[in-house]
């Protein structure tokens, strides 16, 4: 049986190490884990075909990490620590592409940005900047490594376990106030949106990097082996799949501790 194809939006990049001109990217770490949990990972192109056509000829989608999402988008003003994609229509093709996964019931799994983005589009804010913890109880979220409680019940309970998950956290911004018809499902202990779902869709939205340790830490790899396994059984007309917590058991890690 082969594989299910997932597709990874790419972000424009005006400069890639060897490219004499500009480039589309995608961090080797997401499409690692996506082929660690039995997928087959494929970059979507920005400015091809469609954001609904593309989505609807594959199995399923991983939103990457990347830029923060343009300020304008939620009526702020960008601030002194906004970093902007290179390409101008990079929130806009992003926004396409969750849209036509939730319309058409594409397994997806959003990643810190892709959890943000999917915020704003249904009518949320971000807090545009996140200052560094003083404390040393305080929690950090750039570079860190750090606990996340996770709602008991939840999409995310059933696939990554009902207990605290110590998660690899890169970022500075965060959900503000919350989107229509989006579900909290993991909280930072300083409060932080950690986890996002829409209720009744096959969608997980995470604010941590789960492909910095998905090689290593049971509940990264999970994630993958959820949007694979639902993706698989969306094709194979299986519905929405096997249960969450049977496709957290999906492939084995090597070295898992």
């Amino acid at each position: 049986m082969s594989r299910p194809l997932i597709r990874v939006p790419g972000m424009w990049s005006s400069s890639v190490h060897g490219l004499r001109f500009e480039g589309v990217a995608v961090a080797a770490q997401v499409l690692r884990s996506i082929a660690a949990a039995g997928g087959e990972p494929v970059i979507m192109f920005p400015e091809g075909a469609a954001a609904a056509d593309q989505v609807e000829r594959f199995d399923g989608v991983v939103l990457p990490g990347g830029a923060d999402v343009s300020p304008a988008l939620y009526g702020a003003e960008p601030d002194e620590h906004y970093w902007p994609a290179d390409y101008a229509g990079q929130d806009a093709f992003e926004t396409e592409v969750l849209a036509a996964c939730v319309a058409a019931g594409v397994p997806t799994l959003a990643i810190c940005r892709g959890l943000q983005l999917l915020n704003v589009v249904r009518g949320g804010t971000l807090i545009p900047h996140l200052e560094p913890g003083r404390e040393a109880d305080s929690v950090q979220h750039k570079g860190a490594v750090h606990p996340v409680t996770v709602a008991a019940g939840s999409l995310l309970a059933s696939v990554v376990g009902a207990g605290p998950v110590n998660v690899s956290s890169y970022h500075h911004q965060a959900a503000g106030e919350l989107g229509a018809g989006l579900q909290v499902t993991a909280r930072a202990d300083d409060g932080v949106v950690e986890a996002l779902e829409v209720p009744g869709a096959p969608l997980l939205a995470v604010q941590w990097h789960p492909e910095d340790t998905a090689d290593s830490n049971p509940a990264d790899h999970a994630l993958f082996a959820w949007v694979v396994e639902a993706a698989r059984a969306r094709r194979d007309g299986e519905g929405q799949g096997p249960s969450a917590r049977g496709a957290a058991a999906g492939p084995q890690l090597a070295g898992a501790r």
